[in-house]
């Protein structure tokens, strides 16, 4: 990847179903008060960071909780709404028919499902899901093919398989990154700075 240009990595704001503990993936609830303000925090410190953002590109997933917590960004920095891009290569991992489920109602489907995501969490698809190594290959993608200084929000699987990416990290180290709501990552110069 070319290192000549700066990435603000943001995970969405809370959602119902992170509140509610349930597994979300490719399916989509609102934001919560407390998620709206992650936000509008997040979009006060990218304002900080990049002033008005003219000379930034603004890229979303296409998930409906990325674009809301997008504009919400786009608008603590006067940036028109039309600017965001969508791109579905960083949209969250697929979790299938775990979808919209907590814990305790996919042990009851798939009973010890849980304990092999745990053992091989890295190739591990639940029915009709997807790896993690298959979202790596497409944030690898959508990684090598950047240019210029990018604001990005994302999600906190795939986020965390960005910044494990960018970093060179392996697979374990990847998967011991944290996944804030409310923290606005710089990537830039091959090292990453939380704000």
């Amino acid at each position: 990847m070319n290192d000549n240009h700066r990435i603000l990595l943001i995970r969405h704001g809370e959602t119902e179903f992170n509140r509610a503990g349930r597994y979300q993936g490719q399916s989509d609830s609102c934001l919560t008060s407390l998620g709206i303000r992650q936000a509008r925090r997040n979009g006060q410190v990218v304002a900080s960071l990049v002033g008005s953002g003219e000379e930034w590109r603004f890229v979303s997933s296409p998930l409906g909780r990325t674009l809301q917590t997008a504009r919400l960004i786009g608008a603590e920095i006067g940036l028109d709404a039309s600017r965001i891009e969508l791109d579905e290569r960083i949209q969250e991992i697929g979790f299938g028919r775990w979808e919209g489920l907590d814990r305790a109602s996919i042990e009851a489907r798939d009973a010890g499902a849980l304990e092999a995501r745990r053992r091989d969490p890295w190739n591990f698809a639940m029915e009709g899901g997807e790896t993690m190594a298959a979202v790596a290959r497409r944030a690898e993608a959508w990684l090598e093919g950047l240019e210029g200084n990018v604001i990005v929000v994302s999600h906190g699987t795939t986020g965390r398989i960005l910044r494990g990416l960018y970093l060179g990290l392996s697979r374990e180290q990847t998967l011991q990154l944290d996944q804030p709501q409310d923290i606005v990552f710089e990537l830039g110069g091959g090292r990453i700075v939380r704000h």
